[in-house]
């Protein structure tokens, strides 16, 4: 098994900018007397920042745990995903630059009516989409294509040429997937682990 949890420095950046945006726009709700509009904008920017400071609160306190079995996030608002039930996944990539230098990825994995989220601020995160990319190939899942194109800028789906020009096989069409992955990488999970 193993264990993820949210990198403290981020944990960290994540409250003190949630409890600035908090401050600066709920202090003068308590403080000056304003008109409704006013109320409302800020009172809406304050509310947004307070749940905001809540999430990044409760990741401080998760642990995503990998094993055999499955998926799970412990700690406030757990969840567990069997593999087998394992019935979508995405990742996608949020720019905080226009030239897209910046940014973060978020891993989106759904099953059995539950669904899991997973930042790229955990550490290790290229494992846990790796590990689900697997579980997602063995199910026969379809794939988005920018969930293909950000597996590949992980460097966890490698580039692929076909006779058309594309992008080579896609997942669910029952062909390759990128590139050959080690027997103990994909044995080592999933409800087949054992074959």
């Amino acid at each position: 098994m193993t264990q993820h949890r949210y990198q403290r420095g981020a944990i960290v950046g994540d409250l003190v900018r949630g409890g600035i945006g908090f401050t600066v726009t709920g202090l003068p709700l308590v403080v000056t007397p304003l008109a409704t509009t006013m109320t409302v904008i800020f009172g809406g920017l304050a509310t947004l920042f307070g749940v905001y400071v809540a999430r990044t609160w409760m990741r401080s306190s998760q642990t995503i745990e990998i094993d055999g079995d499955g998926i799970r996030r412990t700690g406030p608002l757990a969840i567990d995903i069997p593999w087998e039930d394992l019935a979508a996944m995405d990742v996608r990539y949020f720019s905080t630059r226009r030239d897209k230098a910046g940014g973060w990825m978020e891993l989106k994995i759904n099953g059995g009516g539950r669904k899991l989220a997973v930042e790229s601020s955990i550490d290790d995160f290229e494992t846990v989409v790796r590990r689900c990319m697997l579980v997602a190939q063995r199910n026969d899942l379809e794939l988005s294509e920018a969930t293909q194109d950000n597996l590949r800028a992980l460097g966890i789906l490698g580039p692929t040429d076909d006779a058309n020009g594309g992008d080579g096989p896609r997942f669910g069409s029952g062909g390759g997937f990128g590139p050959k992955l080690e027997p103990g990488l994909r044995w080592g999970i999933g409800p087949d682990r054992g074959r």
